[in-house]
């Protein structure tokens, strides 16, 4: 299976560009939309707009959200540059978590039965060490959820630091340092990402590492209570004194096996962890959704959203930035940002 997944990825080859044969629409106002297919084939959307947590749902039959809903009021909500709230999905609950300007991650738990959200809880133990807004979730199981951000505990530099969830997003296990540069820090302005099934864990994050950005991995094998030391992604290297703002995604196939993609200078890849990274194509901001059939990739170049599939050459979406992708059954579902509105596009995989 690995290996028929490897030659899956041969063929994401850099090629032509098509237009997109329906136009995007406009699902609300707001900020940094982010999507997620659950086993059923609904689509789950959660952005931010002023202080407000939206949240709302569309059938892969219509694709097309109902009216959003309001979660929460989270005062000085951070929404902007890849740090809006997140969102994960098990069979019993869905749990969103958001960041606060002052760096606290909180997260709210909707019960799928009652269709009630739980107040706001706290996930880091220590206050306002999350300041640089980014935060990701992942589920796995009925209701277990894995938590991973950036954090500045201790010695006021960033670290990557996670938590545990197993009663569906109500409480959180005490915090747990995965991985602490030996530099000082890892990159500071760099997405983290979390993918979960069992008890595989797995978070992507920028390092800042003798002089270079590059991709890392971290991998529990029991559940998020212990993790392996941290690999590098891919055989290149980026030597950069500033930040990219770019930390990519990382996802798993049908059989476990964690895919990456991230950016490294003007170039997009896609890497198993201890492979060689493959080029795709230019642009940033890219990000991965894997379904029953194919993963797909999702990223902005000159303002143009792409979609891409193993088997299709990248169709344009519509225009914006900040792309995320869903899968259900055939079709892809994107939503993006452009001017403060959340726009959404689909594409059918063949």
């Amino acid at each position: 299976m690995r290996y028929l997944f490897f030659v899956l990825l041969q063929l994401w080859v850099i090629s032509a560009k098509a237009q997109s044969s329906t136009s995007p629409q406009k699902v609300a106002s707001g900020h940094l939309p982010v999507v997620i297919a659950d086993a059923t084939g609904t689509v789950h959307l959660v952005y931010g707009q002023d202080s407000t947590i939206y949240y709302t749902t569309a059938k892969n039959q219509t694709a097309s959200f109902s009216s959003p809903s309001k979660v929460a009021i989270l005062p000085n909500l951070v929404a902007g540059a890849k740090r809006g709230p997140q969102i994960a999905v098990t069979t019993q609950f869905i749990v969103i978590t958001a960041v606060n300007r002052q760096g606290d991650i909180v997260a709210y738990s909707l019960n799928r039965a009652t269709n009630q959200w739980s107040p706001a809880v706290r996930i880091n133990d220590v206050p306002q060490i999350a300041k640089e807004g980014f935060q990701a979730v992942a589920g796995t199981g009925s209701g277990t959820f894995h938590a991973a951000w950036l954090d500045l505990r201790d010695d006021k530099k960033n670290k990557i630091v996670g938590a545990t969830s197993r009663d569906g997003g109500r409480t959180w296990s005490t915090n747990q340092v995965i991985y602490h540069s030996p530099d000082g820090t890892v990159c500071e302005c760099c997405k983290v990402s979390i993918a979960a099934s069992d008890n595989n864990v797995y978070i992507q994050f920028r390092n800042w590492l003798d002089g270079s950005r590059n991709l890392y991995l971290a991998h529990s094998a029991d559940g998020g209570k212990t993790y392996a030391a941290a690999q590098k992604l891919g055989t290149g290297n980026w030597k950069l004194t500033a930040c990219p703002m770019d930390g990519g995604a990382v996802v798993l196939s049908a059989s476990g096996q964690p895919l990456t993609t991230w950016r490294r200078e003007n170039t997009l890849y896609t890497c198993l962890p201890g492979e060689t990274e493959k080029p795709i194509t230019t642009g940033r901001n890219v990000t991965l959704a894997s379904g029953t059939a194919r993963p797909v990739l999702a990223w902005d170049e000159g303002g143009i959203v792409w979609i891409k599939s193993d088997k299709n050459s990248a169709i344009s979406v519509g225009k914006g930035q900040m792309p995320s992708i869903a899968i259900t059954g055939k079709t892809a579902l994107c939503v993006w940002e452009i001017d403060g509105q959340v726009m959404m596009n689909s594409v059918t995989i063949n």
